[in-house]
């Protein structure tokens, strides 16, 4: 081998060490011991209120703390209320590998999620507003809409805190109507699968593309593995009868399979 085959094949291997490592290092972390992100419970606050257990949802328990540059977040709460962390509370936070807090997001308790059924596909927004005010309070708790409308204890917190825009913790009409905008099974609702995959269908050749499932799909970064799972033939494009299974999972409850009789 002559030296400068040598130093090229050096050069490319110095290449594929490089890019491997970038890719490793740019996988997101958001699950196990450390993880730069913890979604979970708060089940402990010391004495100082700066430091906490928090155990994450089917993961770790993660003991944070924060420091001067911490920011904190309290969404779904009045302004009257006391800011303090408090056992029970839901939190999402970024941090670093010692657990040094970066942001910080409480919320309020959430029940169990329990949607309304398919009667919701066909409610207008005044229709699912009175339905999802169970205090007939007249606007939307953080607990009412993540119980009814859109569960994610990861997402939940920062699209809520976005639509309060007057920050009183709560939803009116006005931002209930913006927040369900953005909740996928609303939007798909509001047309047929058959209506929907006509107008997604640009160029009219029968199938969609993965840019075309766009129009339909509002999961940004994970769209190209949903495009994956809902092309059940692999064929590459999407056919009226994938579109139409894969709208219908989004817009329908899944029903829990039922046990076996002994």
């Amino acid at each position: 081998m002559t030296l400068k085959s040598s130093r090229s094949l050096a050069a490319l291997l110095v290449s594929i060490f490089l890019v491997g490592s970038t890719y490793v290092h740019a996988k997101p972390n958001s699950k196990g011991a450390d993880s730069s992100i913890v979604v979970g419970t708060l089940t402990n606050v010391d004495s100082s209120g700066r430091t906490f257990d928090v155990q994450q949802t089917g993961e770790s328990l993660r003991k944070l703390h924060l420091d001067s540059q911490s920011k904190v977040y309290f969404v779904g709460f009045s302004r009257k209320s006391k800011h303090e962390p408090k056992v029970g509370f839901g939190v999402k936070t970024s941090c670093g590998m010692n657990g040094q807090i970066k942001t910080i997001t409480f919320t309020p308790p959430v029940g169990k999620p329990s949607t309304l059924g398919e009667k919701r596909l066909t409610m207008t927004e005044q229709e699912l507003f009175n339905e999802v005010d169970k205090d007939g309070s007249k606007s939307i708790s953080y607990a009412e809409f993540s119980e009814h409308i859109y569960y994610s204890p990861k997402h939940g917190p920062d699209s809520f805190r976005k639509t309060d825009q007057n920050g009183d913790g709560v939803l009116n009409a006005t931002e209930f109507n913006k927040a369900l905008s953005g909740v996928s099974w609303w939007k798909l609702s509001r047309k047929t699968p058959d209506e929907w995959f006509f107008q997604a269908d640009e160029n009219k050749d029968g199938t969609l593309s993965i840019k075309e499932f766009a129009i339909i799909c509002t999961s940004g970064n994970h769209i190209e593995n949903i495009f994956k799972r809902a092309d059940e033939d692999t064929s590459g494009g999407l056919t009226q009868r994938e579109t139409e299974a894969y709208i219908h999972s989004v817009t329908h409850e899944k029903k829990k399979s039922r046990r076996k009789r002994k």
